[in-house]
């Protein structure tokens, strides 16, 4: 198996732009050879601040050749804190692991070839096929803020693929990554043979294999509710453009339009049912004519008399509420009839059964740019 030391500098390359840099005398003389012989790691010089950190000099004390021979140098940190500190040479060399050459070990050992696509910078690579229906990723560093930076391309190229994407550190959240991909440990698909750092194959192939046969969900995950439970009692509040908290029984949850299902799918980005919701919440569950939509917005109707012109609803807005109920629906499989009330012809409008609001303190932030009832 890989390293338990070097597990820990493949955990820490997740959110290392610049690679991890590591002092030789803190590598074993075998787990260097692996690392050397692999091309993961590259000489990065001489750490010329001493390691100890008992005074207010931050990265450390400067480090000066002191003598010895030019075969075994020696250097010394002299800190005003403390006593003197003598180093050999090995102690202060360092050696830099970055992503990039893990990337290309990968494509080299399961694509053939040492070139890798960089989709997007230090961020996502595309390592090859696995066979023709799945391909293979590495990505690191993401976080639900970036995550559509990261999924739009993945979208885009597992329309009619699967994918297995590799990840140094710990599993991305659900929702993170398209429904036809899964998501593997870095460190579960390598292998050490000597001082040969090997690809496990054969993993890859039976995980490949698996992800073929798996039928893609065709919905997000359902909520659960208790039997009898009813829409007037389900509270969905947004606390940001991407994330929502959502009421049932018990603590509410929190989930982002990813992992509800409202992401496009050709860039990532919430897609119209999600912005729906988002404006139907603004005026806390009531769609009427005097509803400042940008998706929909009302038309505008002349009459014959000198009455003033009055508004109407978009024909596309009917659709539009159609569609959300019914990805509601499939949220809420257990709740019985619809989560919108029927068009009220007295009062003119449509009215929420759920109860939609925005959360306070981002009512407080949106409200001036949000066209809601409070700005």
């Amino acid at each position: 198996m890989w390293p338990m030391m070097s597990q820990k500098w493949l955990v820490r390359l997740e959110y290392a732009d610049r690679g991890v840099m590591l002092r030789e005398r803190d590598i074993a003389p075998n787990e260097l050879a692996v690392l050397t012989q692999a091309g993961l790691v590259e000489y990065a010089g001489l750490d010329l601040y001493s390691d100890c950190r008992d005074c207010a000099l931050g990265p450390g004390c400067p480090v000066e050749r002191m003598g010895g021979t030019d075969a075994d140098p020696e250097y010394i940190a002299l800190c005003p804190a403390g006593e003197s500190l003598l180093y050999r040479e090995a102690d202060l060399r360092r050696w830099r692991l970055t992503i990039g050459a893990v990337a290309r070990m990968l494509a080299e050992q399961v694509g053939g070839t040492s070139h890798v696509e960089e989709i997007v910078p230090r961020r996502l690579w595309a390592l090859g096929r696995m066979g023709k229906a799945v391909s293979l990723f590495l990505f690191r560093g993401v976080r639900r803020p970036d995550a559509a930076m990261i999924l739009a391309p993945l979208h885009e190229r597992l329309k009619v693929q699967k994918g297995l994407v590799l990840v140094p550190g710990a599993l991305p959240a659900s929702g993170i990554l398209p429904r036809n991909a899964m998501a593997v440990p870095l460190e579960d698909v390598l292998r050490v043979e000597g001082t040969d750092l090997l690809v496990d194959q054969a993993y890859l192939d039976h995980l490949a294999v698996a992800l073929v046969g798996a039928k893609t969900e065709p919905a997000p995950s359902p909520i659960s509710v208790p039997a009898g439970f009813t829409w007037a009692q389900v509270r969905l509040e947004f606390i940001s453009d991407e994330d929502v908290r959502i009421w049932t029984v018990g603590e509410p949850v929190r989930k982002s339009y990813l992992e509800l299902g409202l992401a496009n799918a050709r860039d990532g980005q919430p897609n119209r049912l999600w912005k729906l919701l988002w404006e139907f919440a603004a005026y806390e569950g009531v769609y009427d004519p005097d509803h400042r939509s940008v998706l929909y917005p009302p038309v505008q109707h002349g009459q014959r008399t000198n009455a003033p012109r009055f508004s109407a609803f978009s024909p596309n807005l009917i659709t539009g509420l159609s569609q959300l109920a019914d990805h509601l629906q499939q949220l809420f499989p257990t709740v019985p009839g619809r989560p919108f009330a029927r068009y009220d012809t007295r009062q003119h409008r449509y009215r929420s059964i759920i109860r939609l609001q925005w959360e306070p303190g981002y009512l407080q932030q949106k409200a001036p740019a949000g066209g809601s009832r409070h700005g």
